[in-house]
């Protein structure tokens, strides 16, 4: 809880900074405002390390293939990375641009989570030939 109290009032503090210096320089404002993002990541790092670990527990508990658990990281990470861009894009003016981001990151996803629809196409399978 302290540390999304620290992540929100440092936000708030930068989108305060932000906000002063945006008439006077757009891709200082820019620069400044991925920065941010960038920090407000890092912190949150080691939550998602603890997170990772709880995981692969419980998928090596539930005898799970542990592929299947680098393809939700993966899925993951694809989501950030494209909304963190996509929020850039946005901030920056060009609604268009964050558009195409939007659909590379849906198509990626898609394109990461084929091996899921094969084995869910296999467990199909195995289940109508019973």
């Amino acid at each position: 809880m302290n540390s999304m109290l620290t992540a929100a009032v440092f936000c708030i503090v930068c989108c305060v900074l932000l906000k002063t210096i945006s008439s006077e320089s757009p891709g200082i404002k820019a620069v400044c405002a991925i920065a941010a993002a960038c920090i407000v990541m890092m912190r949150f790092l080691d939550s998602f390390y603890s997170i990772s670990n709880t995981l692969n527990e419980l998928f090596d508990s539930a005898g799970i293939d542990e592929e299947y658990l680098k393809i939700i990281f993966k899925s993951l990470g694809i989501c950030y990375v494209t909304q963190i861009g996509c929020d850039v894009c946005r901030d920056c003016g060009e609604n268009a641009l964050a558009s195409q981001l939007e659909l590379a990151g849906k198509a990626a996803l898609l394109i990461v989570s084929l091996p899921l629809f094969s084995a869910a196409a296999d467990i199909i399978r195995s289940l109508l030939l019973i």
